[in-house]
């Protein structure tokens, strides 16, 4: 994991549900979130769309960080 200094959030969009949404996270968090995604063969609004219809709740960016806490938990897991 590359360190980032400082920790700026950065912004993205993605449509979940047809819907277009701005989520702002921590690069360390990103780094992750495309580490999955190229594991997991998808794109980010398809992972998104993942996250959304397994962890339904009114705030977004919290679900999508605990989920990728339980991704790589689960990986660990598994190894």
């Amino acid at each position: 994991m590359s360190g980032h200094a400082g920790q700026v959030m950065q912004i993205r969009n993605v449509k979940i549900n047809g819907r277009r949404t701005s989520i702002r996270l921590e690069p360390t968090l990103w780094d992750a979130i495309e580490d999955i995604c190229r594991r997991e063969g998808l794109g980010l609004d398809d992972l998104c769309n993942r996250v959304a219809a397994e962890r339904p709740a009114s705030n977004f960016t919290s679900s999508l960080r605990c989920w990728v806490v339980d991704y790589y938990r689960g990986t660990l897991a598994a190894a």
